[in-house]
């Protein structure tokens, strides 16, 4: 099965406010959209690219004991809920303005329509910075899929 990638670059300067948030990455709780699983022509994967200025709050690493720390980024669906998709690590020796973070997530169904997706930066503590500080809106199509073999067109 062929699965399509819908492309998303965010730009980001920074994720302002890690560590401002009361919410830790184990409290977020939420529901899977609900779609047609059956349907390939829903299958998609999201890649997402970005950048992040690691200035003010610099990357986790082995030298670096501080819990406000950047450890790692999560990307979620903020369409009707909030529902993790996946994890970007922060890249190694990240100083500074980091240009081109880019992750993608697993073939999993999007259904058709309109998407808000969202990158938070996660501290070494599990603290997220706000969901609508880096938010993009992106338009998810219905793949056309090739006729099965043997199928007569429909008139």
């Amino acid at each position: 099965m062929k699965v399509a990638t819908v492309g998303i670059w965010v730009m980001l300067a920074a994720l302002a406010g890690c560590g401002h948030s009361p919410r830790g990455v184990e409290a977020v709780q939420a529901q899977a959209p609900p779609a047609q699983p059956h349907d390939p022509a829903n299958i998609h994967s999201i890649t997402v690219k970005f950048d992040y200025d690691f200035t003010k709050t610099p990357a986790c690493s082995t030298k670096t004991t501080s819990k406000t720390c950047v450890k790692e980024f999560e990307v979620y669906d903020v369409s009707g809920g909030r529902y993790k998709l996946f994890s970007i690590p922060v890249p190694d020796g990240a100083k500074g303005l980091v240009k081109g973070i880019t992750g993608q997530s697993p073939a999993r169904t999007f259904e058709p329509g309109t998407h808000f997706l969202s990158v938070t930066a996660v501290n070494a503590m599990g603290i997220e910075s706000d969901t609508n500080a880096a938010k993009i809106t992106v338009e998810v199509k219905r793949k056309d899929l090739p006729a099965p073999s043997g199928a007569s067109p429909q008139q």
